[in-house]
């Protein structure tokens, strides 16, 4: 094994030793999270699929709009999460 497939090798050891402890630490809400990936990942791979095919868009523009519309998606749930603690705080 070159060093290279251990560069690429490591990060999903160190994902799968992260969704170990996170599955121990509360197995309901790592069930719940893996769903809500899961529905995440074929929403975006039907994009990519529908943009290819019947658009024939460019690789990169997949890339590059998919990784715009992850930080869109991690700023949205970052308001609805701090909009919740709002509530929160002033029941």
């Amino acid at each position: 094994m070159n060093i290279t497939s251990l560069i690429f090798l490591l990060p999903i050891v160190l994902i799968g030793v992260g969704y170990y402890y996170d599955y121990k630490e509360n197995p309901k809400r790592f069930n719940r999270d893996i769903r809500g990936g899961a529905l995440y990942f074929l929403v975006f791979f039907a994009l990519i699929l529908i943009e290819r095919i019947v658009f024939n868009v460019g690789y990169l523009y997949i890339v590059l709009q998919i990784a715009i519309l992850i930080l869109i998606s991690f700023c949205a749930k970052y308001f609805i999460q701090k909009r919740k603690d709002i509530k929160k705080r002033e029941r």
